[in-house]
């Protein structure tokens, strides 16, 4: 979508668009921890107080 197309949106779009864009965000966030604690139980690492895995 191009700046003229979502400048001539109306709101309700808009904030329908930020809803599933957010949605899918969070989707992909879980993925990725998923993604990040099978890493780090493959191999073998530590996680810090912070959650991060051993460098």
């Amino acid at each position: 979508m191009t700046d003229k197309e979502l400048r001539k949106s109306k709101k309700d779009d808009l904030i329908e668009m930020l809803y599933y864009l957010r949605k899918e965000v969070d989707e992909l966030k879980e993925q990725n921890d998923a993604l990040r604690a099978k890493v780090l139980l493959l191999s073998g690492g530590e996680r810090d107080s912070k959650g991060e895995a051993d460098a």
